[in-house]
């Protein structure tokens, strides 16, 4: 295909076209965002054999892999911002304490404005799409821009928002390195990117120049602990499929493995087993084996494996023209090599052994946070040291990288591998403003009204007193007069004898109630 023009005289009339029809207040209905996000499913419905075409020709992927990594959960995605976006667009009511009352407190949820999605290479339509929805469910008008490093998926993203969703306030913007440097620069009401630590800084740097807010998801050098009482065959599934599936190009991959001494020789084992398996004996020939995106980038992976002083156990064969590197198990580098301080980013995993988990854990928090820690094993003592005694964007046990596709747990990272979140409703908050609003009755009698000069010893002391219950709801102050009230009523009754009286007078009715309750 033509290569993508970098024309960043593109972004500014597109920009002001969707400022304006922001203005107009229809993506604040919630029936026109979801007749969007309806649209936008039928897209990617009708056109999930282009998007299998384009990521087959970017990143060499079979139809398999397409499906499961990007185009399925891209569609669940989608259906979860719908399937519940009448709920998370409801006004909230909130507790108003009673020194503030008496009055109503509640929040809604409003869209930011223009939000800008800056999609990855790597999982194009997974990086790019969800968290377009999520700003399209919260109100938004979006503009996605795909990475110019996946052209073919970046023009099946274009067209599918140029056909499917209104043009007056969906925007897709093609381009390269000049353009993402331009549209950052603009003042948008949000950016939502997926890079590495090193694009995210300067993406924040430049949204900083207009106090642009961002959700960065980084990536990172995700560790994995491999414990001596895992289940062998299964962690060795699991690494092998966290690490090697799109070629290691996977932002929450293995990064690197933490394996227990006393099971090196069964673990090496079973994932040379299993690689075998997974890929074949030569992984270049395998359908379910993907390349490396660009030439550039295979011979940053090849330079990696070079002076990491470990000893290559499986693989370390790398053909340039042919973005292809085979899957690479290094045992015992370097821990200050470039393979072990760079985010791989390839299929290539570093093996460091130990026998102390506590040492393991001070290795992991003298690094960078990451955005997953994954763990094999079934010792609870040690998961609830990982728990406390560590900070990465997720903690997962026992698996890698599936904990993505639970809609429920928000997706981001800590530090250094980015923070804010997406995915279901984290997505939808983190595009939302959630304004308070604070309606105020205008009684304005004592005690209400010692706010108000002159002030005086009582008032400060009156004041004192309520702010030592400052978080007591106003709700429970009123139910208890209104009790207590209706208690003094009783007792008056009781006193004038119009209790005894009112008995008197209900006696019959409440015979027979309870002579038909018998029945």
């Amino acid at each position: 295909m033509d290569q993508i023009q970098d024309n960043a005289d593109v972004i500014e009339p597109i920009f002001k076209k969707l400022k304006d029809s922001f203005c107009t207040h229809q993506t604040k209905c919630v029936k026109f965002r979801k007749a969007q996000l309806k649209n936008l499913l039928r897209g990617l419905e009708e056109m999930e054999q282009q998007f299998h075409t384009a990521l087959e020709k970017d990143l060499g992927v079979t139809m398999f892999s397409s499906q499961m990594t990007s185009t399925i959960i891209t569609k669940a995605e989608v259906e979860n911002q719908l399937a519940h976006i009448d709920e998370w667009s409801k006004e909230v009511n909130v507790d108003t304490p009673f020194v503030i009352g008496p009055g109503s407190s509640k929040i809604i949820y409003e869209p930011l404005g223009v939000v800008l999605v800056i999609a990855a290479w790597n999982y194009p339509l997974y990086t790019g799409i969800p968290p377009m929805a999520a700003a399209i469910a919260a109100g938004n008008c979006v503009i996605l821009k795909p990475s110019e490093l996946a052209p073919h998926s970046s023009k099946a993203m274009y067209d599918l928002v140029t056909k499917y969703l209104d043009q007056s306030f969906y925007a897709v913007i093609q381009g390269g390195v000049e353009v993402s440097k331009k549209i950052t620069t603009f003042p948008l009401d949000l950016i939502i990117f997926t890079g590495s630590p090193e694009k995210g800084k300067l993406v924040a740097k430049a949204a900083s120049e207009n106090l642009v807010p961002c959700i960065l998801e980084l990536g990172g050098k995700s560790p994995t602990i491999v414990d001596k009482d895992c289940n062998l065959n299964v962690t060795a599934q699991r690494i092998i499929q966290g690490r090697f599936t799109n070629a290691g190009q996977t932002c929450v991959a293995c990064d690197y493995v933490f394996l227990h001494e006393s099971i090196k020789d069964a673990f090496i084992n079973e994932i040379k087993t299993e690689l075998k398996r997974f890929f074949g004996e030569n992984s270049q020939n395998s359908n379910d084996y993907s390349k490396i995106v660009t030439e550039f980038h295979t011979s940053r992976l090849q330079e990696l494996l070079k002076d990491h002083q470990g000893q290559v156990i499986v693989g370390g064969q790398v053909n340039v023209n042919q973005r292809y590197v085979e899957p690479t198990i290094i045992l015992q580098p370097k821990v200050d090599s470039k393979l072990m301080t760079e985010e791989i980013f390839g299929p290539i995993l570093p093996i460091l052994l130990f026998e102390n988990i506590n040492l393991v854990i001070e290795f992991i928090n003298s690094r960078p946070k990451p955005l997953a820690l994954y763990y094999y094993g079934s010792n609870s003592h040690h998961k609830k040291l990982l728990e406390q005694k560590t900070s990465s964007g997720a903690l997962v046990f026992n698996d890698s990288v599936f904990h993505l596709l639970n809609p429920n747990l928000p997706f981001g990272g800590v530090g250094n591998s980015g923070y804010g979140a997406y995915h279901g409703i984290a997505g939808f908050k983190g595009c939302s403003h959630a304004k308070p609003v604070f309606s105020k009755s205008t009684l304005n009698i004592y005690p209400f009204n010692i706010r108000y000069p002159p002030f005086t010893k009582h008032k400060l002391q009156t004041l004192s007193l309520f702010f030592k219950f400052a978080e007591l709801p106003q709700r429970h102050v009123i139910n208890a007069t209104l009790f207590f009230s209706f208690l003094i009523a009783m007792k008056v009754a009781q006193k004038k004898g119009y209790l005894k009286k009112f008995l008197e007078l209900s006696k019959p009715y409440i015979d027979k109630l309870w002579k038909n309750a018998n029945l």
